[in-house]
């Protein structure tokens, strides 16, 4: 018999109930009873989840609105959002459309018809003229057709623009036409002496200096100037003899038991002449009938010394260098010519010079030699440009502009502004009837100011576009990069095994 819960037990404390007869304990039935409810939920949720993945909650036969990113067929989901990949706007999965194919194909492949929009790959149609209802007009592209060998230029394909956008963009065109193009060749160069001349002052006797009459480097010195006086006691006594043998000619010198020499003056001015005395001083010792106490050292040339050793009390042996004299009347420029152009230099041609110490100001002169090495280290071969310098404006150590005039050639030529360079490939835009711009690689040859020699890739009268150029190559690459064409530059298209991936309508 069960003993009710809110009696007292009449039984003393400490003494156990028979088995199967204990209390229970408080709050025991509350905590069974939400202990049921819990499992009761959990049975309804998993039936939910059940119902719904199997698609028997509240189906009735209509198609489940779903969203697909243009650029990533394989990503789908069932609100709007943006491509978790490229972040571009999902687009809406209409009634009736067909979805993004799946297992590798990409959506252009599962539509059908000739032309088709690349941003709504559902818009396909064979009307080549035909437009996307979805993208306010765009011009449906022609499909790739599946196995067929890429032409033009990697990764661009031929746009098609309408007459109101060409005119937006200003784009220009030119013609291919024949031509004879004188082209130039630009390089740097560095000012320096024309080694001819350069002139190095010396003695042919020893001495010492006793005075300087130039006596600081970079000063103006004219052919003949006296540049330092050097006392020599060797040179003293070849004097003497100079004057005695000019005194025994005239009968006022005594000659002795032997007989004079008609030449005996004429010999000893040439033995001082050879030792290195100037004419003008020979002539002084002539004139005077004595010895000079110093002799001077002449100017050799006129132009400005460069390097002065000589000073005030420095005793000089035969062959010691004085001073160094440049003349600039004439200067080179030594130019640098890469490995790849030497082929276009030749002694005689015009070059034209420019530098920034004399801002708007042409010099002319002309290739005199080219050196028969080629630099190691830079990979590039010098000329040497002599230019005409009266007027002392270019001054050795001045970094030059040079410009090679290589001579002209005749051939087919455009403007320089229609060629896309990216260091590799070489194009242009080609205009072809119907606004339709098609890239065409190029081979080049010859440049000159504004315009460039073709060899190969366009033929003469056909348009290439001069301006706006960049802008139909961004639309070229998006294009091909949309249709496929520039599969290297995107990643690999999914598995058939891939599982479709469900964007979180976030970007990223």
């Amino acid at each position: 018999m069960s003993q009710d819960p809110s009696t007292p037990d009449p039984r003393p404390a400490g003494e156990f109930l028979p088995e199967g007869e204990e209390v229970a304990p408080p709050g025991t039935r509350t905590m069974g009873i939400v202990r049921w409810a819990l499992v009761a939920l959990m049975a309804l949720a998993a039936a939910g989840a059940w119902v719904q993945f199997s698609g028997l909650a509240g189906r009735s036969g209509s198609a489940t609105v779903q969203y697909h990113c243009p650029m990533h067929p394989a990503v789908l989901t069932d609100h709007a959002g943006e491509c978790p990949i490229c972040g571009m706007d999902l687009v809406k999965v209409e009634n009736g459309e067909k979805k993004p194919a799946s297992g590798g194909e990409t959506a252009a492949a599962a539509a059908e018809g000739a032309y088709w929009c690349p941003m709504h790959p559902e818009v396909t149609s064979d009307d080549p003229n035909a437009t996307c209802p979805k993208c306010s007009g765009m011009r449906l592209l022609p499909r790739p057709k599946a196995g067929a060998a890429k032409q033009g230029v990697p990764g661009l394909v031929a746009v098609d623009l309408s007459p109101d956008r060409v005119q937006l963009i200003g784009m220009r065109t030119a013609p291919v036409a024949r031509e004879k193009l004188s082209p130039t060749l630009r390089t740097v160069g560095i000012v320096t002496s024309d080694e001819r001349g350069l002139a190095l002052v010396t003695t042919r006797f020893g001495g010492w200096v006793e005075s300087l009459s130039v006596s600081q480097t970079g000063q103006r010195v004219r052919k003949g100037d006296i540049l330092a006086r050097i006392y020599s006691p060797e040179m003293f006594n070849a004097q003497l003899t100079y004057v005695n043998a000019i005194g025994w000619l005239k009968g006022t010198q005594p000659l002795g038991t032997g007989q004079a020499t008609p030449d005996l003056d004429r010999e000893a001015r040439t033995r001082l002449l050879l030792a290195g005395v100037e004419a003008a001083d020979v002539d002084e010792i002539q004139r005077e009938g004595k010895p000079l106490r110093s002799l001077s050292v002449r100017a050799p040339i006129s132009g400005y010394v460069g390097r002065k050793i000589a000073v005030v009390g420095l005793f000089v042996q035969p062959g010691s260098e004085l001073f160094e004299i440049a003349d600039l009347s004439t200067v080179w420029v030594l130019a640098d010519v890469y490995e790849s152009e030497i082929e276009r230099v030749k002694v005689g041609q015009k070059a034209t010079l420019e530098v920034a110490a004399v801002p708007g100001q042409t010099f002319t002169g002309q290739v005199a030699f080219l050196y028969p090495t080629v630099s190691a280290a830079s990979r590039t071969l010098q000329a040497r440009v002599e230019f005409r310098n009266p007027a002392l404006k270019l001054r050795p150590g001045m970094y030059a502009n040079v410009t090679l005039d290589v001579g002209s050639v005749d051939g087919l030529v455009v403007p320089g502004e229609a060629v896309v360079d990216t260091g590799e490939v070489q194009y242009v835009f080609v205009a072809r009837e119907g606004g339709r711009f098609e890239p065409r690689r190029v081979k080049l040859g010859w440049r000159s100011e504004d315009k460039v020699q073709v060899l190969d890739g366009v033929s003469e009268g056909e348009k290439v576009v001069t301006t706006a150029n960049f802008l139909v190559d961004s639309e070229s690459r998006l294009r091909a990069a949309i249709e496929g064409f520039a599969a290297s530059e995107q990643p690999p298209p999914p598995a058939a095994s891939a599982p479709v991936v469900h964007g979180t309508g976030h970007g990223h």
